[in-house]
This record gives C-alpha cells, structure tokens and sequence, in this order.
C-alpha cells in the first residue's frame, strides 16, 4: 500500500498527484504547527489554506480514499509519523514549493529509502527549463521569457510562431489613468463565497489563534476546486474584456476593480495555470468568431503575460537564486519597517493608508499597490527588503515565498542589484497623482517638493535619486534620464529636501510586533 502525500500549496485535483483509485492507496494530509506559527500570517490566509485543506479531504472521503489527516510540528515530521504508523511501502511527495519545506522533505528523503519525490507540476516550467534558459545569459529579462514560453507552450502564437496581432507585448496600451477608469466606469464585485459548516469552524479556530494580523471578517475567497473554477468564469465573463487598460489604475476604497483576484487560488493549488490561460484565450477566441462577447487582444495579452510569463519567471529566478536572493541587500538599506504598515491609521498619506488598509481586510491588493505604493515608499524610506518581504509574506494570501521574494527583493526594491528588474520601480507623487485619485482627498500637495503640504512621495523621491548619484549605484539606463534631471535641480532645494527626508524618517514608528521571524519553519 502507497501514500501520496498533499503539500499545503496543491489542494486540488488540479495540481496535486494523487492516486488513480481508492485501491492503489491512502493520501497524507499534513498542518504544520510549525508552518503556522513561523509568521504572524494575515487571518484570511490561515482561513482559506486550512478551510481548502479540509475541503479537500471531505472530497476525497467522498470518493472512497482512506484520509490520514494529521497535525505535526513540519510536514516531513508528519510523513514520519505517518511512516511509523501505516508503514507504506512508498511515500509519493510532489518537489515542495517553498525552499524552506523542501529542504527538510530532502533532508527525510535522504533518511528515508520510501519518501520519493516528483517534480513540481503547479507549474507551466520546470526549474531545470529554466536554468537551462537562465544559463549564459547575460540578462535574465522577462520579456525574453515570455516571447519563449508563448513559443514552447504554443499560446498566442501563430503557424510561424509570431505573436498573434503582430506584438509580443501591448502594455503601450494598458495604462489608462484612474481618471478614464472613473469615467469608464466598474464592474460588479468578484462572486463571493458563502460559507459552509467546514469554513465557519475553520475561521472559529483562527478566531481563537493569537499573535496572528488582521481579521476573518468578511472572509470570501473560494476554498474549493468548484468555487475557484466559478471565480474563473466570473472573471473571464465579467471583467476580462476591460483587464488590459485600466490595471494599473488605482481608486480610492476599491480594492479589485477589474482585476481577477484569482491569484491566490492558483496559488495554494485550486487553480492550474494552464487552465486560466485557457479559458481567457477561448473567451478571446469566441469573441473573433462572433460567439461570444469582444474581448481586446490587449486585455488578453496583458492578462496571459501575468499568468505565463511573470509568474513563472518569478519562480524560476526563485529557485536559481536560492538561498541567498533573501540577504540581496543592493542599497544596504536597514531601516526597520514601519508600524504603519500594520497599522495603516499611523499615516496620512492616502494611498498609503488605503493600500495597507485593504490588505489589513482583505489580504489583497492589485499588482501597482503593491508596487508603486507599498513597494515604492518602503524603498523611499530606505527599509530593509528584508523585513518588506516578511510582510509582504505574511500579509498577502496570495503569497508564498517563491512569488513574494522576487517579486518585493528584486522588482520592488531592486534589492537584488538588477538580476530581476532594468532599474528601481521608484517614483514621486506625479505617478501617483496619474495613476489613482487618491492626491485629491489627501492633505499633502503632489506639486510641492519641499515646505509646508509637499508630498514625502517628492523629497523622499529625489533624496534617494541623489543617494543612487552619490553612492554610484548602477541602476541601468532606463533610469540615465532621471539622474541628469536631478543635476538640473538647484543645490540649496535639493538639500531642503534631504532635510525634510530626514525629519520624515525620524517621524515613521518602527515595526513594534516583536515578532521573531522563522522562516524556514514547516
């Protein structure tokens, strides 16, 4: 008799390996108190992973399995106890997806002749694709990935292998401000989840779990494989077509707008991301034959480029950089991060405010929050990255590190000294002011650099364009044209605005959660 093992991020048909029939053996489902407590993780992400979880395993006892469902201090502790136990001849396990769980199931695998590990297939590459592609590059870009994967996986692409439409990448035209997005209009809420007996006991025991952020209120996210396909063709059906031009647009007190929020099923194995880029390529498919609703090539692209291209290039820089990328500290940046960014009422910067807050409630938000608000003023206020990705961690439901960490080390910090991005995603208040109607309902000016009302998104910008100028950073050539804008800039303002840095710095409360991050814990 064998026993195949489900990791916490596979909880679904979809991306677990499970076996064919009842017969050939039992399944091995695992919480790890020592998962649970290795971060103050957000209260909605402990809800949905657990309440999958359990779901899970009704469906299985549904169709006949014989479930072993343990709690254990790591998932490898549980697989011993489970070997001890039933004594199966084999334990399959699928490669883990978090460098610190799959070190210690490799760390069992060498004790223990009858663990067998399989490769990881939540994924359209495999790590060993990638490091092929990765090897003598000089640049690991992206783009270069993406215009492979549309080519290898055979989507988007025509008879030749050109890109369908003529372009690779239409993100030319994905940026419309969050003015047109007013004006445009938005879609209705994504479909939400009501819960059933499994998830209210589960957010019962998460109710009861101390030291852990925010709150189960309003918990809706899809917890099983039919939920999370309902949320797909929610997506698909009702915000798909108007994706592309307004994703980087931000609205004050709207969270999801048009994106998908599919991430976080994909992401704990509900969803495969094969399947997503399906159905948004038939979607598009039904519209150019005259079947269905028009969905623009460009919200398409911009979508497909998301699922098949970032997301898997993140993962694949992850596991060719470990273990180091977490100490990629480029700037050598060391500040603590700030307690507003768990308590969102310390700040009166508006987007500020607004984006920690609707990651406070809904353990979510869309890519430019996360970016160009979050990401922008933590490296603008010279925070560790360090300490940024934790939070980002913790704080997101969609995050697991393998997707965090490139994404908060390399394109939100440049922490990892350009492997990842072509220059530092920093900017002043005009970005934001373009890009989000949150200026006109905060008190700071996004026109003044300096004196009473500036923005700190503007001092703080140039104060460390002219620390990148005095330390001799290299931050690529795309940012070349900002560096000679800062030598126009008159030398007494530029010193009023690193003084006005300065006492902004010593305003921001440090972290205060003495929480003691263990990262390599389950």
């Amino acid at each position: 008799m064998r026993t195949w093992f489900i990791g916490p991020w596979e909880l679904s048909s979809a991306t677990a390996i499970l076996p064919a029939s009842p017969r050939e053996g039992r399944v091995l489902l695992v919480e790890s108190t020592g998962k649970g407590a290795a971060l103050p993780w957000h209260r909605w992400k402990l809800v949905l992973v657990l309440s999958a979880l359990r779901h899970l395993k009704a469906e299985l006892e549904a169709q006949g399995f014989v479930v072993d469902h343990r709690v254990a201090p790591s998932y490898a502790e549980g697989i011993r106890a489970h070997l001890a136990e039933h004594a199966p001849e084999a334990v399959t396990v699928q490669a883990p997806a978090e460098w610190g769980i799959a070190q210690s199931i490799a760390a069992l695998a060498r004790q223990e002749a009858r663990v067998r590990l399989e490769p990881d297939r939540r994924f359209l590459t495999s790590r060993e694709w990638f490091a092929g592609w990765a090897k003598g590059r000089k640049l690991l870009r992206m783009e270069d990935f993406y215009r492979q994967q549309r080519r290898r996986l055979g989507i988007l692409v025509d008879g030749n292998g050109d890109p369908v439409g003529g372009q690779w990448n239409l993100d030319r035209e994905n940026r419309e401000s969050a003015k047109a997005l007013r004006a445009h209009g938005l879609p209705a809420a994504p479909v939400a989840f009501p819960h059933d007996e499994i998830t209210r006991k589960v957010i019962r025991l998460v109710d009861g779990m101390p030291g852990h952020w925010g709150s189960t209120a309003g918990f809706d996210l899809p917890v099983t494989r039919a939920q999370a396909l309902a949320a797909l063709d929610d997506f698909v059906a009702h915000r798909l077509a108007d994706f592309g031009p307004y994703e980087d647009a931000m609205l004050a007190g709207e969270t999801y707008l048009y994106h998908s929020r599919l991430s976080a099923a994909m992401n704990v194995g509900l969803l495969h991301p094969r399947e997503i880029a399906d159905r948004a390529v038939a979607a598009w498919e039904r519209g150019v034959a005259g079947t269905g609703p028009a969905v623009p090539l460009q919200s398409l692209e911009g979508f497909v480029r998301q699922v098949i291209g970032w997301r898997e290039y993140v993962n694949g820089i992850y596991w060719l950089a470990m273990p180091d990328y977490r100490a990629r500290n480029y700037f050598g940046f060391s500040r603590p991060l700030p307690q507003l960014f768990w308590e969102p009422e310390r700040t009166d910067l508006a987007c500020v405010r607004d984006s920690v807050r609707m990651v406070r409630d809904t353990a979510y938000a869309h890519h430019i929050h996360r970016l160009m608000v979050l990401c922008n003023f933590a490296n603008l206020t010279l925070t560790d990255p360090r300490r940024l990705s934790d939070w980002f961690w913790a704080a997101f439901a969609d995050a697991m590190e393998w997707v965090e960490l490139p994404n908060v080390v390399g394109m939100g910090t440049f922490g990892d000294g350009g492997l990842l991005a072509s220059k530092p995603y920093v900017s002043s208040a005009a970005y934001l002011q373009r890009m989000s109607d949150y200026c006109g309902g905060c008190r700071y000016d996004p026109k003044r650099r300096t004196g009473e009302g500036a923005c700190p998104f503007n001092y703080l910008y140039w104060s460390f364009l002219d620390d990148v100028r005095r330390g001799g950073f290299d931050v690529g050539q795309r940012m070349a044209l900002v560096l000679k804008q800062l030598e126009k800039l008159p030398a007494a303002e530029l010193a009023a605005m690193r003084a006005e840095r300065e006492a902004f710095l010593a305003s921001l409360a440090p972290d205060a959660s003495g929480w003691t991050f263990a990262h390599d814990q389950g």
